[in-house]
C-alpha cells in the first residue's frame, strides 16, 4: 500500500472535484480532481484505474495520443520470470490479452495452431492461468483503452503541462 501512496503522491494534484472550475477569472478551463495522472504509459493507466477503484476522482493528461507506452508501442514480449508473482491490474492486463487471442479473428497473420507458443521457458499462451505474455501492440492498446472506458476516466490526449504557470497543487 505504501508503494501506491508514494506513486499517487508523485502523480497527484489534490483538489475538490473532477469538473471545470467556472469561478476562475484567469482561465475558464481550470480542472480539478483528487488525482491527476500525467502520462499515458501502462503505469499511468494502471495508477488512474487503481485510484478510480479506490473512489477517487481522476483526470489523465497525456502528451501522447496512444495509451500504453512501451507495451502498446511494440514491446510485446513480456519478461515474465515467475508469472505467479504478477497480480492485480497487471495480471488483469495479461488475462484480457488471453481473452483477445481466444477469438479466431484475432489471428490475422497466422493461425493459432501455427503459433509456437514459446515464451521465456514457459508458454506464451498460458491456458492454466488464462494469460497471454506475448502480444501485438494494438491488442495491448485496446486493453488499456478498455480500462479507461470501463472506469470512466477523463483523459486529455496530446496535452502538455505548463510547468511554469499551469499547475496548482493544494494540500501536499
Amino acid at each position: 500500500m505504501k508503494k501506491w501512496l508514494t506513486l499517487f503522491a508523485a502523480l497527484a494534484l489534490v483538489s475538490s472535484a473532477c469538473t471545470p472550475d467556472k469561478s476562475s477569472t484567469s482561465d475558464p478551463l481550470v480542472y480539478s480532481a483528487d488525482i491527476v495522472v500525467y502520462g499515458g504509459t501502462s503505469a499511468a493507466v494502471t495508477a488512474a484505474v487503481q485510484a478510480k477503484k479506490m473512489g477517487k476522482t481522476v483526470i489523465m493528461v497525456s502528451p501522447d495520443t496512444h495509451l500504453g507506452g512501451l507495451s502498446s508501442g511494440g514491446l510485446g514480449f513480456t519478461d515474465t520470470g515467475r508469472k505467479e508473482v504478477i497480480g492485480g491490474l497487471s495480471r488483469e492486463f495479461y488475462h484480457r490479452l488471453y481473452q483477445h487471442y481466444q477469438k479466431p479473428d484475432s489471428w490475422k497473420w497466422q493461425q493459432q495452431s501455427e503459433y509456437g507458443n514459446k515464451g521465456q521457458g514457459t508458454p506464451a499462451i498460458d491456458g492454466n492461468s488464462r494469460t497471454m505474455w506475448i502480444f501485438e501492440p494494438h491488442a495491448a492498446e485496446n486493453v488499456f483503452e478498455g480500462f479507461v472506458t470501463e472506469n470512466e476516466i477523463e483523459i486529455y490526449r496530446d496535452e502538455w503541462l505548463d510547468r511554469e504557470g499551469g499547475l496548482v497543487k493544494e494540500n501536499g
